[in-house]
């Protein structure tokens, strides 16, 4: 299994929130995951017509840690910059939609809802 599983990794999406995550703090496993993927190439697969599954390669880390302000608290920043992402993917691409994302994955290794939270 393991020389046959292949992931492919979509491409859309800029640094710091895409293809980037932290590597040296309590978060590191999603970084290093990111960094893995972005230079190995024992799972991965640049055809996507012989992937297994599809990864998303977007830090939760870096999305809050850009993206949500914490004066405005708008706790729905992640949902929308998934949506957005979503749309971008399934729009260029007919794989998200032939299962409806059954075949996608992406990496959220920590809670991070104590970011969100009400105080």
């Amino acid at each position: 299994m393991e020389h046959l599983f292949k992931i492919f990794v979509y491409e859309e999406g800029d640094l710091p929130l895409f293809h980037n995550g932290p590597c040296k703090d309590i978060y590191s496993t999603e970084g290093i995951f990111l960094s893995l993927m972005e230079t190995t190439t024992h799972f991965r697969t640049r055809d996507p017509e012989e992937a297994h599954v599809y990864f998303l390669p977007f830090s939760v880390v870096m999305i809050l840690e850009h993206l949500f302000d914490p004066i405005i608290r708008d706790k729905a920043v992640l949902g929308r910059v998934m949506g957005d992402y979503v749309h971008t993917i399934s729009t260029k691409y007919p794989y998200w939609n032939r299962s409806l994302g059954a075949d996608h994955f992406m990496l959220s290794c920590h809670d991070w809802t104590h970011k969100l939270s009400v105080t």
